[in-house]
């Protein structure tokens, strides 16, 4: 009979003893790194300097087999990601995750279902919540779970889901700050306005007030899909009122949420963002403001009539940007050659800061230039003394050819000054009186790039004194006039009447009632 030593027959057994109780040889330690021992890569890993390679190499050996290791890859990639905006991190950190769910790690779960959902991935968010039992033990698991599950109804637009899962059992067990946030937000954004279901959780009615101003030419509801997206209109609004000159003149009351089932719009990056219009009938009569905003996740922003469209991307310039249009402000850089605004001469002032007109005049000098000045909005702020008009040719006659446009010698001053607005629009002809009529195109107060023409630059003092004179003269019409305009593309044209009363009763001057009455803006 032959007897073997046991001990070589149980040698993990007994390095995990020895190294478990620190009571090893480095002969031992080499022994067990050599051989991706868990106990001893762990006594190295706790040496390593954090976020070192050596750490990074031991934890990704450990989180083979371990969950919890696993789980703190998952986090670790995910913050050098945000850290480092490296978006190809996310997919390692998602990697690490779903292995730590294979190692049955139910917080991983929890973790991935939240990155999806920051992703605004949805589906997969729910996916990875499928993945923990019915029932769960840790209470605290259980919460976010429930928070979740909420959050993700509340961007899917399911608001009956929302009620269900606030007045269910579950979700009255808990008592963590976590809930108390979430039913403050659904409260605050009137995701739910059933008050007798925040009531039953403890969260009745928050009165956000109105902040009015009497410098306010307008007011604008904003709308989000999400949370996080009414969270982000909450800071562009602060920002907004810190950093942008336009701010005295427009309130802006609390954004509120609109289920996205409720919306029908086309939003692609690099893509103006349009709706149908008709869509917003069904939050009309809650909106106690003259013009409305959407964001959305991607797509261009743009105003259309009284509704502005941006994404969550745009930033505060942008923002102040498009408000700007809402007032009566027009586009500074070249406008799309079908663009309404450049298809031929003004028949009447329409904006603060451009006017559409001939390149060309022939008369006698102060006819001509009174007659100009009659169709500008800022003819008031241009000096006696300052040119508009520059004689083409030398001719003594009483009939000048004039070109319009200020010279370069009073850049300086409020004047005449071509615009980029109308230029991939308006006809380019030799200056002879047989061509005059086509040859026009779109002027300016100022010789300098404004807000209105890129975003980044500043909005000019210029410009408010104009907006200041002649506040409500050239304000988009209300948002009703959009759901007007959109039915009686439809061939509603009951109901589009009906809107173009709605929309009347934003003005107080005669001859715009009339004109909105009439359609005709």
């Amino acid at each position: 009979m032959i007897f073997l030593s046991s001990s070589s027959f149980f040698l993990p057994d007994y390095l995990t003893k020895q190294l478990g109780k620190n009571n090893y040889r480095s002969g031992q330690l080499t022994y067990g790194l050599k051989h991706h021992h868990i106990a001893a890569l762990t006594i190295k890993e706790k040496t390593a300097d954090f976020n070192s390679l050596n750490w990074l190499a031991l934890n990704q050996k450990l989180g083979k087999s371990q969950a919890s290791t696993a789980l703190k890859l998952g986090h670790w990639y995910q913050n050098k990601s945000q850290k480092e905006s490296n978006t190809a991190l996310i997919n390692t950190a998602i990697m690490w995750f779903e292995q730590a769910i294979r190692l049955d790690s139910q917080q991983a779960a929890i973790a991935l279902a939240q990155l999806y959902f920051k992703q605004e991935k949805l589906l997969n968010a729910q996916t990875a919540l499928r993945q923990l039992p019915a029932t769960l033990k840790n209470n605290n698991l259980a919460e976010n779970r429930l928070v979740l599950r909420i959050k993700i109804a509340v961007s899917e637009g399911n608001v009956t889901l929302v009620k269900q899962l606030l007045t269910s059992n579950k979700f009255k067990r808990y008592g963590d700050k976590k809930v108390h946030r979430l039913l403050a937000d659904l409260n605050k954004y009137s995701v739910i306005t059933n008050t007798e279901v925040l009531k039953s959780n403890g969260g009745g009615p928050i009165s956000v007030p109105f902040e009015a101003s009497l410098t306010c030419i307008t007011s604008l509801q904003l709308y989000a899909t999400n949370l996080a997206h009414l969270k982000h209109l909450d800071q562009l609004i602060k920002t907004f009122k810190e950093q942008q000159v336009l701010a005295p003149f427009i309130c802006l009351p609390t954004p509120l949420y609109i289920s996205k089932n409720r919306i029908d719009c086309m939003a692609q990056a690099e893509q103006a963002i349009s709706c149908d219009e008709t869509r917003w009938q069904s939050v009309a009569n809650q909106v106690s403001s003259r013009h409305i905003g959407l964001m959305l996740k991607e797509g261009g922003a743009n105003v259309h009539l009284g509704i502005l469209y941006f994404d969550v991307e745009d930033s505060a310039d942008v923002f102040s940007h498009e408000l700007s249009h809402l007032l009566g402000f027009v586009d500074e850089y070249p406008l799309s050659k079908d663009h309404g605004t450049c298809q031929g001469i003004q028949q009447k002032v329409f904006a603060h800061n451009i006017a559409v007109l001939n390149k060309y005049y022939q008369g006698e000098r102060d006819h001509v230039r009174a007659s100009v000045l009659a169709s500008l909005a800022w003819a008031s702020e241009i000096k006696v003394s300052t040119p508009i008009l520059q004689a083409v040719d030398n001719s003594t006659s009483s009939k000048k050819i004039w070109r319009l446009g200020t010279p370069i010698a009073f850049k300086e001053r409020v004047g005449v000054y071509l615009a980029e607005s109308c230029q991939l629009s308006s006809v380019v002809a030799n200056a002879t009186a047989s061509q005059l009529s086509p040859n026009y195109s779109a002027f300016k107060p100022l010789n300098r790039r404004t807000q209105l023409r890129y975003f980044a630059n500043e909005f000019p003092e210029e410009y408010l004194t104009l907006l200041k004179a002649k506040p409500s003269n050239y304000l988009m019409p209300s948002f009703h006039y959009n759901i007007a305009f959109a039915l009686y593309q439809q061939g509603n044209n009951s109901r589009a009447r009906y809107w173009l009363r709605q929309a009347a009763e934003w003005e107080s001057e005669p001859l715009r009632k009339f004109t909105i009455l009439s359609g005709g803006f």
